[in-house]
């Protein structure tokens, strides 16, 4: 889904504030919404906690420190996994572990890949500002069940590989940009070019 929770590479919202020596919390109820997110995760995937922020509308999104976000989808998936009014308590979520994948892929290191760019209105993890662009596989990374598939279900589905992807920046945001962007990128968003 594109909205306004991927900014990656968009302009106008002024530099990123580095507050040195942050702490973890900035206020005691930050610590609690994260020890409630570790609980409520145990019933559904990252993917869809992900896709459940994504979910806010844009302004409030905006306006939103990081913790009142995860507030926000966590009073949700509380809603949807029944914990607030039910009894019936929702069954764990088996994790899958990023594995090493013992199968060959579509691609090799060295190979040039094209990002898809595939119009959801559900969850990808794919940034917009790679996507239609040309890269080359620097590595199979690990494998890893489809986000979009995972957002959805609310559960893991089989493991598809994952390659890290090296992209000229100047290819993708200024022509003077002089360093290379990684991407790990599922194998089902990637093609020929």
């Amino acid at each position: 889904m594109d909205g306004a929770h991927d900014l990656g590479g968009m302009h106008g919202f002024g530099p990123v504030p580095i507050e040195v020596d942050e702490p973890l919390f900035h206020a005691p109820w930050e610590g609690r919404v994260w020890a409630m997110m570790r609980a409520a995760m145990n019933n559904t995937t990252i993917d869809r906690f992900r896709y459940t922020i994504e979910q806010m509308p844009p302004a409030e999104y905006l306006a939103s420190s990081y913790y009142e976000r995860w507030l926000w989808a966590l009073e949700r998936l509380a809603v949807e996994q029944g914990l607030l009014d039910g009894t019936h308590r929702p069954s764990a979520v088996a994790r899958p572990s990023p594995a090493t994948p013992t199968w060959a892929g579509r691609f090799k290191p060295g190979d040039r890949v094209r990002v898809r760019n595939q119009v959801t209105s559900g969850h990808t993890r794919v940034p917009r500002y790679v996507r239609n662009h040309v890269g080359r596989v620097e590595q199979v990374a690990f494998a890893w069940p489809n986000p979009g598939e995972s957002a959805a279900a609310g559960t893991y589905g089989e493991p598809e590989l994952v390659y890290t992807v090296a992209f000229a920046a100047a290819d993708l945001f200024d022509p003077a940009a002089d360093h290379t962007l990684t991407a790990d990128l599922g194998e089902s968003d990637l093609e020929e070019p």
